[in-house]
Parts: C-alpha cells; sequence; structure tokens
C-alpha cells in the first residue's frame, strides 16, 4: 500500500478591498467589495496556483473573500481540472461589533485603551456590547479555527487545499496549527492576496509552515510595512552547505538592498556573505560569528532614528531558529516547526515604540524591488 501523502494547505487573504483602500476596520462587516486592485490581485494569485495541484477551494461567505475566489478559479480551472469548491461559516473574519465600518484613526482616537489592549494584549482584549454581555473577539476566533482545523484535517486528509480568507483568519489559523495562542495574534503579518502554507504529515501531528505572506506574484515580492518605515527589519538568511546557483538567486534578491549592518554565525555564512557582499555600503558592519547562546536583543538593539534600519544574518537555521524564538516569543516546538529553506530570506520587522516585532514574510526568494533604495 502506497504512503498517505501529506496534507497541504494554502492560504491566500483576500484582495484589496473597497475598505482597505479608505483605512476602515472590515471585521465580519460584508458592506466592502474587491476594487479593481483587488480582483487584479485574486486573478494574479489564481495563476500563481494554477500549477501547485490545488483539489478544494473553501472559503469564508464574506463578499470580498468570495469574490476573491470565484476571479483566482477561473486560473485554477483553466485546464478543466475538477476542483471542489465550498463556502464555510467558520472562515469569517474576526468579529469587532462597534468597530466595523469606522476608521482606523477615529478608533485609536475614541478607544486608546481598547485599542492598546488590541495591539499589545490580544489574548485580554475585550468589547462591552450591553451593560452586562462582554466578549473576548480574539479569544472567540481561535475557538472557531480550532474547531474549523479539526474538520479540515480529516476532510482532506492527504489532499491540496486552498482557504480564502482574511487576514486575521489566517493569523489565528497559521499560529493555532503551530501550538500558539491569541497571545500571538499579531506575531504574524498577511498582506492582501499574500499566499501562505502549512503543511501536515500524516505521521505526525505537528504542522510545518513553509512560505508565509508571498507576494511576489503580485509583483511586490515584499510584503508592505504595517507599522511604519521605522524601526529595525531582520533579513534572515539560512546557510547550510550552499550551491553555486542558490548563493547566485539569492544575489540577484537582495541586489540593491540596502543593509545597515550584517552578522554571520558560521563559517560556511562567512563565505557566502563574503561574495553576496564583496562591496558593501560603507554603514555596513561585519560581526564576528553568532555564538549560539547570544543575546540576540541586546546585539540588534541600535537606535533607528525615527528611520528602518535593516540587519541581515546569515547562519544555520538551528541559530536563526533561536532568533526567531526570542523575537517572537514563541515555543522552541513552533520554532521548530518554520521550516527555514537554505538561501532564502525570512523577514522579522521590530517596529519600536511599544509595537511587538512580527514574522512579515517567510522563505521568500525573488528580487525585491520594493526595498531597492530603503
Amino acid at each position: 500500500m502506497p504512503p498517505t501523502p501529506e496534507t497541504c494547505v494554502w492560504f491566500l487573504r483576500h484582495g484589496a478591498s473597497t475598505f482597505n483602500l479608505q483605512h476602515r476596520c472590515q471585521g465580519c462587516c460584508d458592506e466592502p467589495e474587491l476594487t479593481p486592485q483587488g480582483r487584479e490581485g485574486a486573478r494574479l494569485s489564481g495563476e500563481r496556483l494554477d500549477l501547485e495541484g490545488i483539489q478544494a477551494v473553501v472559503t469564508s461567505p464574506l463578499r470580498r473573500a468570495g469574490e476573491t475566489a470565484a476571479e483566482l478559479l477561473n486560473a485554477i480551472r483553466a485546464h478543466d481540472r475538477a476542483v471542489a469548491f465550498e463556502t464555510d461559516t467558520r472562515l469569517r473574519e474576526i468579529e469587532l461589533y462597534y468597530w466595523e465600518g469606522m476608521p482606523l484613526e477615529e478608533i485609536r482616537r475614541r478607544f486608546p485603551e481598547q485599542y492598546h489592549d488590541w495591539r499589545l494584549r490580544p489574548e485580554t482584549f475585550r468589547m462591552r456590547l450591553t451593560g452586562t454581555e462582554v466578549q473576548f473577539p480574539v479569544r472567540n476566533l481561535y475557538a472557531r479555527v480550532r474547531s474549523l482545523w479539526n474538520d479540515l484535517l480529516t476532510t482532506y486528509a492527504g489532499k491540496s487545499i486552498l482557504l480564502v480568507t482574511h487576514g486575521g483568519t489566517i493569523r489565528a489559523l497559521v499560529t493555532s496549527a503551530l501550538g500558539l495562542g491569541p497571545a500571538h495574534f499579531h506575531s504574524f503579518q498577511q498582506s492582501n492576496c499574500g499566499l501562505s502554507r502549512l503543511r501536515f504529515s500524516p505521521l505526525s501531528s505537528q504542522a510545518r509552515l513553509d512560505l508565509l505572506n508571498d507576494t511576489a506574484h503580485l509583483g511586490e515580492r515584499l510584503p508592505k510595512l504595517k507599522e511604519g518605515r521605522q524601526g529595525t527589519r531582520l533579513l534572515l538568511v539560512p546557510v547550510d552547505d550552499p550551491l553555486p546557483e542558490a548563493i547566485e538567486r539569492l544575489g540577484t534578491a537582495l541586489e540593491g538592498v540596502a543593509i545597515d549592518s550584517l552578522l554571520v554565525a558560521s563559517p560556511a555564512a562567512r563565505i557566502v556573505a563574503s561574495q553576496l557582499f564583496s562591496s558593501p555600503v560603507d554603514s555596513c558592519a561585519v560581526v564576528s560569528e553568532l555564538p549560539p547562546d547570544t543575546d540576540v536583543d541586546r546585539l540588534l538593539y541600535q537606535d533607528s532614528g525615527g528611520q528602518l534600519k535593516q540587519i541581515a544574518i546569515l547562519g544555520p537555521p538551528r541559530i536563526l531558529r533561536c532568533i526567531l524564538r526570542q523575537q517572537l516569543r514563541i515555543s522552541g516546538s513552533a520554532a521548530k516547526s518554520l521550516d527555514l529553506r537554505p538561501l532564502e530570506i525570512t523577514f522579522v520587522h521590530r517596529p519600536g515604540s511599544g509595537a511587538p516585532p512580527s514574522l512579515q514574510a517567510m522563505n521568500i526568494s525573488k528580487p525585491s524591488p520594493a526595498l531597492v533604495g530603503v
């Protein structure tokens, strides 16, 4: 009997919506619809996924997700493949009640304490609906997606499926699959039409995240900064036994990227760094090899002066996972579930000003025009 194949779950956030354009809170509000840019992003996402062997598409019932699914299904079904399609109400976005429809700036102004909890303590964030009814939106979302996971992994075992849903829902699905709870709701980023992927082995219940927030198919290459162009961005590059063609591809991806500091964590990483940064910018400082037990927070601390500083760190995957564990405050088992691919780039943004670090994207190997000249 042939072995049972792994289950592959793709995630796609809906395309840019009218509320995204207007900087308004969406939540479960069904008023927003796709913009022309959002429809184009959905079409490009379908082209990107056309050869990935998607066998089923499951979508949120909200209009912006349904419109995204309709656009991309045209591309996925272009070769007359049978692709199952269904809607699941558990894929709707987080419920934010009286915030929905409000401009984000108005929410920050009218509800400063609530907004502070939403950003920094999502596990305790609550909304009082009446004199006696209190809801915990993030906790509620995690309870909902845990129920969804139980059904999905049974129904689609051994298949490749695509979930078309929302940014908050994807973050809850990914973090819960990695064994993380509501406190990590903002630890991962998900852009409009950004693609992420989890793999589940039939021999283990442990998920592996091997792609996060890939927007290369949109021509962006790198997701936009959510917290503004400030703080520090880490570019983590795993180095094992590098092949020349892989180094060349990485060099193309890093071409024109402004690196303020460069750290290496192994002799092999030093060799790769010397090939990639043979003519570093004047401000680029090459630091001696990075010991595994380094206090990364202390090493990376620097005053950005209100500007964005970028630090490239090259080293073995185990050391980079330690850095991710420290930065994101995640468990060791969750860090092991991050399947870092050699000579591809993983981005962490440390915005400062009290905002927590976030994993922006993972395993990106395409050129990044959005970074050129930063």
